[in-house]
């Protein structure tokens, strides 16, 4: 291994040898990496030992990077602490002359939780030709953005969503269409209505699952008027999260129930009674 900086800790050699073995899959499912790639620029998270160096950790040996950091007129840096060095070695693979098979690692390593400091750099990363122009990128970015509720890239998310032709072989719309569920409902659910009338099941399915995360009232009426859609998932989808929202857990569906299995068709008729017993219910308060 040859080691130009070392970000955090007493600084490595230049280059070393080091071994380690591979252990099998931890009590919670973990596997482990394997370990590293030749001829690949990446951070590796390294510990001393009494006899040289080990993995922190073998389940999460180190994450891509770019050997160059990007061009002089760059305005957005992350900080000099450990964690943002790091984050910012990731992210430069969007902004220099890496592939787009390189630069989708950097975008898949990124956390939810953890990394919203990435904000600005992903907003400058987005307006890249060639970021912008790969549905991948894009809408990986767009889709980390909305969840951090950057509502400057709404439109660009309308238009991923309901483009036929926007597609990801790597990054399913699923993951936009979580990200969406996370904004304030007023947003949220006149985007999540409009993809649970897609003309893709699976797009039908996210919608009718994350609309449960909205924790909105009027996500009810939205799921119910779904309730005979199709598509088998569709359909579970829908109860599943009509159960989640008002408390009605038994009305749900256990993941192995079919059509013919007298609980679905219960199921199926609970929820439209309750439907008719919501209009039931305005009509009488008008």
């Amino acid at each position: 291994m040859r080691v130009d900086e070392t970000i955090k800790g007493r600084s490595a050699p230049v280059s070393f040898t080091f071994s380690y073995s591979t252990p099998a899959i931890d009590s919670v499912g973990n596997a482990a990496e394997g370990g590293l790639a030749p001829n690949t620029y990446r951070v590796v998270f390294l510990k001393k030992t009494v006899t040289g160096y080990a993995f922190v950790s073998p389940y999460y040996l180190s994450i891509p990077s770019a050997s160059k950091s990007c061009r002089p007129n760059w305005q957005v840096q992350l900080g000099e602490d450990a964690y943002h060095k790091v984050l910012q070695r990731l992210l430069d693979l969007l902004c220099t002359d890496s592939t787009p098979e390189e630069k989708q690692p950097a975008l898949f390593d990124l956390n939810w939780n953890e990394d919203s400091s990435s904000a600005p750099f992903l907003r400058a990363a987005l307006n890249l030709p060639d970021v912008k122009s790969d549905p991948t990128l894009r809408i990986s970015i767009v889709s980390d953005l909305l969840h951090w509720k950057d509502l400057s890239v709404l439109p660009l998310a309308e238009e991923d969503l309901f483009d036929r032709s926007a597609k990801s072989p790597f990054y399913p719309k699923s993951n936009l269409v979580l990200a969406i569920s996370s904004l304030e409902p007023h947003t949220s659910i006149p985007l999540l209505a409009r993809v649970l009338k897609s003309p893709e099941p699976e797009e039908r399915v996210a919608a009718a699952r994350f609309l449960e995360y909205t924790n909105s009232e009027t996500a009810l009426d939205i799921l119910l008027s779904a309730l005979d859609d199709p598509d088998r998932e569709v359909q579970f989808a829908v109860m599943q999260s009509l159960g989640n929202l008002t408390g009605q857990h038994y009305w749900r569906l256990n993941t192995g129930t079919t059509e013919s299995d007298p609980h679905w068709v219960s199921c199926i008729q609970h929820w439209r009674e309750f439907g008719e017993q919501r209009n039931a219910d305005r009509t009488k308060s008008r």
